[in-house]
């Protein structure tokens, strides 16, 4: 690859960027956005979720993972992978079990973020991760109403 189109790649992938929080920030209200405005919590509503998201995955429901889950999507695992919606939904873990402790949502407008720490009996490719909880980040967004996991991070390392 040469150097001029390597700063193609790049300007498209800023011109991307942009376009998508334009769509995020359009959504949100647009002009109406207050970005002085201070986050509520909202541990409730991330619980609601967060435990949809988990329970869609033990039942393997690409149905209801087809509907919750965003046009841009993203599932980054501490592999260093990040998987879209569709390559997601096409190669869903096997999730046997699983233990949710400590959610915290904090919501703005209409974005939720969720931290919180999930302990699982979980075999992604082939590799089992630790039962131990481990760190998980969700975000959300709601659309008319509706909320849309917009990614997700699993900040566990799997075993070897």
């Amino acid at each position: 690859m040469t150097i001029r189109s390597a700063r193609a790649i790049k300007s498209i992938s800023a011109l991307a960027g942009a376009i998508v929080l334009a769509a995020v920030l359009s959504a949100c209200g647009g002009s109406n956005y207050d970005t002085s405005a201070k986050p509520t919590a909202d541990n409730a509503e991330a619980l609601t979720q967060v435990t949809r998201f988990f329970d869609d995955v033990v039942k393997k429901d690409q149905t209801d993972l087809q509907r919750f889950l965003a046009p841009n999507f993203v599932q980054q695992r501490t592999t260093g992978i990040g998987i879209n919606k569709e390559d997601y939904i096409k190669g869903l873990p096997d999730l046997y079990s699983y233990k949710l402790v400590d959610v915290a949502g904090s919501r703005y407008g209409d974005s939720l973020t969720a931290t919180y720490q999930a302990s699982t009996n979980l075999i992604v490719d082939g590799k089992k991760y630790p039962k131990a909880p481990v760190p998980f980040l969700s975000t959300f967004v709601r659309v008319n109403g509706e909320w849309y996991m917009a990614s997700n991070g699993n900040f566990g390392i799997p075993k070897k």
